[in-house]
């Protein structure tokens, strides 16, 4: 009798555990202030192997009265290892910068400088990459760190890194790392995991940065006809004009379109590795994620990535992914850039179709753009798809509660 009551709910617990499995990627990260030299933790638990790990690190930082600054993330240990590992830094509303970073203890620091005063940045904009290949388990980046010198008025600058790979390793894990050369001001950390935000979060260093006066932002380019600018009629006080550390991707919308989130803390994040491309798609750059997760608009932002001679002789088109697939979107050609609507954040690649004997017809969604004629297509809005969020114990919960219910009913009946 005992062994027929087991069954069942030995049965039922199973179902429960991997109900409780469903949505188990959970990432935090802590405390909400520290003051300079403190550490943040960012915990992980369910990232699986071969995931496409993107981590975002950014800061507002107050200049000081010379109008140079400082920011350094010391210290990061890897808990799992990242392959094919990049780190972009950015730096916004600079005459220049110096970049040293040290892969581990052991590896010599590495110096770059970027402009200087007699040759300022232009549009007051830095990016730089770099490859740090394989990052075992268990190591650590000794030192990220950014110096550099304001532009003149400019209450704060905004500077970025961002750690790229390829997961494998420990499921659960926690990465930490010390905020340095920074008294006050706000920095934030974002994480995406396959193309996804997995967390988005603010944390107060010091006490907080008086309300900051809005510089000029120097998304778009500057040259001849063919040369694709962004939003030129744009004003910082009013509109979001944004782009990608790399430089590719730009993100234009008025201000009144948006909801869900600030016009500051909108942002574009590099995924080097993106999933599911369809084998007959070639990947150009990397995919686009733009930040944060709840961003909407209730007219279409234009979404554009540059290129080469290729935008105007192959079929090129922006393609957006919603988890699962990637959809072409209408996509026209600007000069040397690639422009799709877009109606929320997302992920988002400029693609190709690869050397293939016979090229696929695509489907009446995913018609190849013309790249001949810039005509302007308004795509139909998707309606916005609601956050993933960044933590859930619900599923956990509920497979738990099934199986003590499943105990409960057991041990009444053998009664």
């Amino acid at each position: 009798m005992t062994h027929k009551i087991l069954m069942p709910f030995l049965c039922i617990l199973c179902l429960g555990f991997l109900a409780g499995g469903v949505q188990a990627l959970s990432i935090t990260a802590g405390p909400d202030q520290i003051q300079e030299g403190g550490e943040i933790t960012v915990t992980i638990q369910g990232l699986e192997d071969s995931s496409s790990f993107s981590m975002h690190i950014g800061a507002e930082i107050a200049p000081d009265a010379d109008q140079e600054f400082a920011f350094s993330s010391n210290n990061l240990n890897m808990p799992f290892t990242l392959s094919d590992t990049t780190v972009t830094l950015q730096a916004e509303s600079v005459v220049w910068a110096n970049f040293r970073y040290q892969q581990d203890p052991e590896s010599p620091t590495k110096s770059l400088g970027f402009w200087s005063d007699d040759h300022p940045a232009p549009g007051g904009i830095i990016s730089d990459q770099e490859s740090l290949g394989k990052i075992n388990e268990g190591s650590e980046i000794s030192m990220l760190e950014i110096t550099g010198k304001a532009i003149e008025d400019a209450d704060q600058v905004s500077v970025s890194f961002e750690l790229d790979g390829v997961k494998s390793g420990d499921d659960d894990s926690s990465i930490s790392y010390t905020i340095n050369d920074m008294e006050q001001g706000t920095v934030s950390i974002v994480v995406s995991v396959d193309g996804t935000e997995a967390l988005n979060k603010k944390i107060q260093v010091g006490d907080a940065l008086p309300t900051a006066v809005p510089t000029e932002s120097p998304s778009g380019s500057s040259g001849d006809d063919d040369d694709y600018s962004a939003n030129p009629t744009a004003t910082p006080d009013t509109d979001l004009s944004t782009a990608s550390s790399d430089g590719h991707a730009t993100l234009n919308a008025p201000r009144e379109t948006i909801s869900g989130a600030e016009v500051e803390d909108v942002f574009i994040m590099k995924n080097s590795h993106p999933k599911d491309i369809p084998d007959e798609w070639d990947l150009i750059y990397g995919a686009y994620i733009i930040s944060p997760a709840s961003l909407i608009f209730s007219e279409p932002a234009e979404f554009a990535i540059t290129g080469d001679e290729g935008m105007k002789t192959n079929a090129r088109f922006i393609a957006e992914y919603d988890g699962e697939e990637w959809t072409i979107l209408p996509t026209e050609l600007k000069g040397d850039a690639l422009v799709a609507e877009i109606s929320e954040s997302g992920s988002y690649a400029l693609m190709t179709f690869g050397d293939t004997e016979s090229t696929p017809e695509p489907t009446a969604s995913q018609q190849t753009p013309d790249t001949t004629d810039a005509t302007t297509v308004t795509p139909t809005s998707p309606e916005p798809s609601a956050p993933i969020p960044t933590t859930s114990g619900l599923p956990v919960f509920a497979g738990i509660v099934t199986a003590l219910g499943a105990l409960l009913v057991g041990l009444r009946l053998n009664k």
